[in-house]
């Protein structure tokens, strides 16, 4: 009798391939109770997770945990005009009136700290998209001059950059800003759904379409976020998630099961314990993803 020397072949069951994107659960609603929202309009995280939110309709911002436990909220009259926020590495908060040209500063706790002045958008209508870098670098987009502004840790205005800096719509202007790891800055345009990556500095560095959307119809991108790795875009033209790399190839696109039909301006944001945060100011519904890229 022959026996064969070859090595059995592995018959064991392989654990299942996990997707892309693992769906963890959702919270947030409408209400007057606490820890519930008013007419929330953007929404930010910080370096441990937490969530926070500008919400005009209740002139507050509102920290949750990543599972939607209140943490925190604290009202100011001058929220009641709140269209951004970012939260920088220290926990500091920073909420942008575009319509009046203001960047209210607030310590972790709620209380305030002071204002920095930045050119109103009297035209301008929805969530401003603002970010602050590890250095503490502030962000914001002026939508009024076609630029991109940058205030120092210290709050001192630097010179602002015009963007889009290639050809684009004529109406085109930005949207929102996000902060990479890498010190690298990633330059939202809502219409066009176009992205320009920049240095620090403001050298364009490079360019792409994350969201091209048929010509009359809404804008095309409503959402970015950053991570070490990628770029995560939405918008409602087509109701997907695209992940880029950080030079703005291709990686995933993924429909999440339909969970984004029927949201018109979903907000990303990306914690650091990978987990993708989506966000819809219609219904003050967060949706948690765990990120297995």
């Amino acid at each position: 009798m022959l026996l064969s020397c070859g090595k059995r072949a592995d018959t064991s069951p392989k654990p299942p391939q996990l997707p892309a994107f693992e769906f963890l659960g959702a919270w947030g609603e409408k209400g007057d109770d606490p820890g519930k929202f008013s007419q929330p309009v953007a929404f930010s995280t910080d370096v441990q997770g937490n969530v926070y939110f500008a919400d005009p309709g209740r002139g507050s911002v509102d920290k949750f945990e990543p599972k939607g436990t209140p943490l925190l909220s604290f009202e100011d009259g001058r929220l009641r005009h709140a269209s951004g926020i970012a939260v920088d590495n220290g926990g500091a908060i920073y909420v942008a009136d575009a319509q009046r040209g203001s960047i209210l500063i607030f310590f972790p706790n709620g209380d305030f700290l002071r204002a920095l002045r930045a050119p109103a958008q009297p035209h301008w209508s929805g969530p401003l998209g603002i970010s602050v870098d590890a250095s503490g670098n502030l962000f914001v987009p002026d939508p009024a001059h076609s630029s991109v502004l940058k205030f120092d840790a210290r709050g001192r205005l630097s010179r602002p950059w015009k963007g889009p800096q290639e050809a684009a719509p004529a109406n085109e202007r930005p949207s929102g800003v996000a902060a990479g790891a890498d010190g690298s800055i990633f330059v939202a345009y809502a219409k066009s759904g176009l992205v320009e990556k920049y240095s620090s500095d403001g050298a364009l560095l490079t360019n792409w379409n994350a969201a091209p959307a048929p010509p009359g119809e809404a804008d095309a991108l409503s959402g970015i976020a950053v991570t070490g790795k990628f770029v995560f875009t939405a918008g409602p033209a087509s109701p997907r998630i695209r992940v880029w790399t950080l030079d703005g190839q291709p990686k995933v696109e993924a429909d999440l099961e339909g969970r984004l039909n029927g949201i018109n301006a979903v907000q990303l944001a990306v914690t650091p314990r990978d987990e993708l945060l989506i966000f819809d100011p219609a219904t003050s519904r967060v949706l948690r993803f765990r990120l297995h890229l």
